[in-house]
């Protein structure tokens, strides 16, 4: 294993299988929630800087979050330009990751998606872009080319979405033998067929008052091990995607959960070039407190926090910083996986790829491993 891998930490899921049922499910998380502590004492540009190395997955979000949160903190009123072009990056990033996560983990052998050109179009889109990744930002005067971008992310995405609603869902429901993500959705239901999962966790929407509050109370215990006064919550992208019609629909056709959450990455990455047009709509940053910043980032709700301190010389520093990624949420040790699987009755040949394949329907962000005793 790689430097890299163990630097970002892993998810251990061990699974106590006995009779025939998932009896006991164990999550444990090796991520280091204490990163922050090397961003106190530095000055705000010094932080901007050291952010995107520390959190180098979803390094936009993490960046913009950090951003949102320190401007707030001192007062900045920020640009209607600007706070577009951080939507869009976040657009962008999230187009990314998703789309690297159906083309490696999914459909790896499907070649619907072309993920070196995917990876060259974010590139670009953030490098010019990149002007809006710094404190204070100026507004360049040359204009975004976005019709550019979202007509080649339409050409990029037209193997997986089709050129409209129906066929989109004819390759989902109707092409089972032919298509292959069609394929995918019957080969998921076949598999795990007369398999009942337990319900997942609610949605995570606390309020701002309420976090910073368990900030101020828990600090870095909240951000390790974060969940409200009625317990866990998920922040996903199935929990952005799970009250579309689609889903619905693929509910009533009695479609494996797994198959469902497969559905609701699929149908985030079909609306991406809507929603690229239509970013000043999007609901992606809240920055409501001072020194407080909630992003929806690739795998759900980000939260970064600081406060401010001046030195004798007047010159400002972190005084403290606390971050809440997605995966804590979503891979707390009682929260939806161990709520969707303990009790499931499963054959023992099948206990492992269960828990393997909803682990990777919830997308955690760091590597994963599964042990069924």
């Amino acid at each position: 294993m790689d430097a890299s891998i163990n630097l970002a930490g892993k998810i251990n899921v061990g699974v106590d299988y006995l009779d025939g049922y998932i009896r006991k499910v164990n999550v444990q998380s090796s991520r280091p929630t204490e990163l922050t502590r090397l961003l106190e004492g530095k000055s705000p540009d010094e932080v901007i800087q050291r952010v995107p190395l520390l959190y180098s997955l979803c390094s936009c979000a993490q960046t913009i979050a950090a951003l949102m949160a320190i401007e707030s903190a001192q007062g900045q009123q920020i640009a209607s330009q600007t706070l577009q072009a951080r939507k869009l990056l976040l657009l962008a990033e999230t187009t990314k990751e998703l789309g690297l996560r159906l083309g490696r983990d999914w459909l790896d052998s499907a070649n619907l998606l072309h993920l070196p050109e995917l990876l060259n179009w974010f590139a670009d889109f953030r490098a010019q872009l990149a002007w809006c990744l710094q404190l204070n930002p100026s507004v360049p005067e040359k204009r975004f080319p976005l019709p550019r971008f979202i007509s080649e992310l339409e050409g990029m995405l037209k193997n997986i979405t089709g050129p409209d609603e129906l066929q989109f869902k004819e390759a989902v429901y109707a092409q089972s033998k032919t298509h292959p993500i069609g394929k995918t959705v019957a080969d998921l239901s076949e598999k795990y067929d007369g398999i009942s999962l337990g319900p997942a966790c609610p949605e995570m929407d606390l309020s701002s008052d309420y976090l910073d509050w368990q900030l101020n109370q828990r600090g870095q215990n909240f951000c390790a091990l974060p969940q409200g006064e009625g317990g866990c919550f998920e922040t996903s992208i199935w929990t952005r995607n799970c009250k579309r019609s689609m889903i619905k629909e693929s509910k009533l056709l009695t479609i494996n959960p797994i198959a469902q959450r497969f559905l609701a990455l699929l149908l985030e990455l079909k609306a991406m070039p809507h929603r690229l047009l239509q970013v000043d709509d999007e609901e992606l940053i809240r920055s409501d407190k001072p020194g407080f910043a909630w992003v929806e980032a690739a795998r759900g709700a980000l939260i970064h926090r600081v406060t401010m301190a001046t030195s004798n010389n007047g010159d400002e520093h972190i005084n403290q910083y606390r971050v809440i990624a997605p995966t804590e949420w979503n891979f707390h040790p009682q929260g939806t996986l161990v709520s969707m699987l303990e009790g499931v009755k499963v054959p023992e040949d099948k206990a492992a790829d269960l828990v393997g394949k909803l682990i990777l329907s919830v997308d955690p962000c760091v590597a994963y491993e599964v042990e069924v005793n």
